[in-house]
């Protein structure tokens, strides 16, 4: 029986020593310790790395000696890798969605730098695989982090074949298909504006796959500006699981980063893949 739903991860991930316990690897945990690995819907995939050759294809060969230099590469490399991973599996047809658990950020990661935790940027990465790859053409990426995503739209700008929406706040867009909307105040009111606003904008760019870069710096327990709380992630994963039936025949890959205390991970993610499995 073909496995539904595939969650990408690899050890390297671990952040022990992260500020406020941000360890994504605490999030993987809780999935497996939840038992949703052992019935037939849930798939585990180690995330390998990327190629340098492939990263290079979005960022330029000073920046990549940088990340080098900082000591990011390895972790960087599989980051990517899981969201490159989790498309292959989608866009092949082996699984129906899929959840990338990564190490380290990449909105923020322009061609040639980066800031606020990122380091290369794993969506348009992925964005390039799938397109070098005849995998597809046109691709929607969801943010929902509390900052803006400036790297993936500086990256993808002008391209009329990749939808960035951006829940930003920052009240800016850059044509059709750069578009800008503001956070909501709590739960309720943010799943209820993302229900109204974000179906109707998928449904008529029609892309070949979603990917939603899931931020949990949106958390009221985190660094961020936001007031979420756990139970709102896996209601956004809802209305995008939902949406995707229609739009892309279920193509979903949620990417996440532990930008959140460890326990929210904890929390949130045995919920989505509940919700991406069908559960």
């Amino acid at each position: 029986m073909m496995k539904r739903t595939g969650v990408f991860f690899h050890e390297i991930m671990r952040n022990e020593l992260a500020p406020m316990d941000m360890d994504i690897g605490k999030g993987f945990d809780a999935i497996k310790r939840e038992g949703l690995f052992d019935g037939h819907d849930v798939a585990l995939f180690e995330a390998g790395p990327v190629s340098e050759a492939l990263v290079l294809r979005v960022h330029s060969r000073e920046w990549l000696a940088e990340v080098k230099r900082e000591g990011y590469w390895e972790v960087a490399l599989h980051s990517a890798g899981a969201v490159v991973g989790a498309f292959d599996g989608v866009l092949s047809g082996e699984l129906h969605n899929a959840l990338a658990l990564v190490g380290i950020g990449g909105h923020h990661a322009h061609r040639d730098f980066a800031y606020g935790g990122c380091s290369i940027n794993h969506e348009a990465i992925a964005v390039a695989w799938a397109r070098a790859n005849h995998r597809g053409t046109r691709f929607a990426i969801v943010d929902t982090d509390t900052h803006h995503g400036d790297g993936t739209r500086e990256l993808l700008s002008g391209d009329e074949n990749a939808l960035h929406i951006c829940y930003c706040g920052c009240g800016r867009g850059d044509g059709r298909t750069g578009i800008c909307l503001p956070h909501a105040s709590g739960d309720d009111d943010f799943l209820r504006r993302f229900q109204a606003e974000v179906p109707p904008l998928l449904d008529d760019f029609r892309p070949d796959l979603i990917l939603w870069f899931c931020g949990l710096d949106t958390h009221r327990d985190s660094y961020g500006t936001r007031k979420l709380s756990e139970g709102c992630y896996p209601g956004l994963c809802r209305i995008l699981a939902r949406t995707a039936e229609g739009v892309c025949q279920g193509r979903l890959v949620v990417r996440v980063g532990c930008n959140a205390p460890s326990r929210v991970a904890a929390t949130v993610l045995p919920a989505m893949v509940r919700v991406l499995s069908g559960g």
